[in-house]
């Protein structure tokens, strides 16, 4: 019986922290304001350059080694993929895609992060950007993007249906770890470095 009450009242302690926690990044109970034009603007700013420069120089590199490693590849077909992926990405930047992922990140840490003009993010709301910023990636990147970089290689390097859908999966795979492990992870650190600038928000000159 004692165990029983002991556990009972365990659990209703972890809840009151969780509540707590949650109330803590809530702006309806911390009264922290939501982020300011300046803050969202800096934010656009940061995420166009990164992911501009990702799309640009490192991954496709990375995303056509993933689908080049592929077996049932011949070298032709594996170099034909490398263009493709390489040109597909460049588009995707002409296209405006990084505009377009900054303007969503930019909204939804707007709902999701509270922080007062010239305070720096502390560490329960960079671990709030970061889920965010990861979450908005994959949505994002792992299925539009991967979808697209296998349509302009099997077109390009003439695939059967078989090796299209390898090639999907192996993008899909390495956009996965790129969003979790890198790009994802930088970003929202530079994003939280850009929150913590003083200037950012508080009136003064960026």
């Amino acid at each position: 019986m004692k165990k029983a009450i002991f556990s009972s009242t365990a659990a209703a302690v972890f809840a009151l922290g969780i509540a707590t926690a949650s109330a803590q990044l809530s702006p309806k109970d911390s009264g922290a304001a939501a982020l300011s034009p300046e803050q969202r603007s800096a934010i656009r700013v940061v995420i166009v350059e990164r992911l501009t420069d990702e799309m640009g120089n490192n991954l496709p590199e990375r995303l056509s080694e993933a689908a080049a490693a592929l077996s049932n590849l011949t070298p032709e077909q594996r170099a034909a993929i490398r263009n493709a992926i390489k040109t597909r990405l460049g588009e995707e930047i002409r296209e405006g895609l990084p505009q377009k992922l900054s303007d969503g990140l930019a909204a939804r840490l707007g709902s999701e992060v509270q922080i007062p003009r010239g305070a720096a993010p502390t560490p329960e709301q960079r671990a709030v950007i970061r889920a965010a910023v990861a979450a908005r990636l994959a949505e994002e990147m792992q299925e539009g993007m991967a979808e697209r970089l296998a349509a302009a290689a099997a077109t390009l390097a003439s695939l059967s249906p078989e090796q299209r859908k390898a090639v999907l999966g192996a993008v899909r795979a390495r956009l996965a770890d790129e969003v979790k492990d890198r790009i994802g992870h930088r970003l929202a650190e530079e994003v939280g470095d850009k929150l913590s600038d003083k200037t950012v928000g508080s009136g003064g000159q960026q």
